[in-house]
């Protein structure tokens, strides 16, 4: 990350993910069209959606990314929904992209171990609490060494993400990055 054009918080707290990017801004009827995907069911929305995250693949694939790791909901959540929409966002976005990116994804190696409320409105500190150590690399030597994109749909305060990270570098990971389809501004 660019310490230069860092906000406060990150300066202070920086993420240990080396860099984040992602396709769009949060807001207005991309927002709608995520709902309706994420909590609706419109699965379907998945391909439609990936189309703008395509270029954001093709760059981690470019800058050395060689496992897609996307954020795992927890068990609970992952039956109550039907659907990881990370892992749909990178399956969709690897079948539009031509050439085919070189890419393997590996949806097993991450697990969320706890089921967290909602974060909805918390605070970013509130959220680094929650999401404490409720992630875990169930298999090491999958990512022990490897460049790995981190990838989710919306990128908020990046506690997530940033949890993600942090557990999957203490399992080995040489570097991880962060792409999502939105972020929160």
């Amino acid at each position: 990350m660019d310490r230069e054009r860092a906000c406060r918080g990150c300066r202070r707290e920086p993420f240990p993910f080396a860099r984040a990017s992602a396709a769009l801004a949060y807001g207005g009827s991309l927002t709608d069209a995520l709902l309706r995907w994420k909590h609706g069911g419109n699965r379907h929305l998945a391909p439609a959606l990936a189309g703008y995250f395509v270029p954001l693949l093709g760059r981690a694939v470019e800058q050395g990314a060689e496992i897609a790791c996307p954020v795992p909901l927890h068990p609970r959540r992952l039956r109550q929904r039907g659907f990881n929409q990370a892992l749909d966002l990178l399956r969709a976005a690897r079948a539009l992209s031509r050439p085919a990116p070189r890419i393997a994804i590996v949806c097993d190696a991450l697990k969320r171990i706890v089921d967290t409320p909602s974060l909805g409105h918390a605070p970013p500190g509130r959220r680094r609490q929650i999401l404490a150590d409720a992630f875990l690399v169930a298999r090491p030597g999958t990512v022990a060494g490897q460049r790995v994109l981190l990838v989710d749909d919306v990128m908020t305060t990046g506690a997530t993400l940033a949890e993600c990270a942090r557990v999957l570098l203490d399992a080995g990971a040489r570097e991880v990055t962060v792409a999502a389809l939105a972020r929160a501004v």
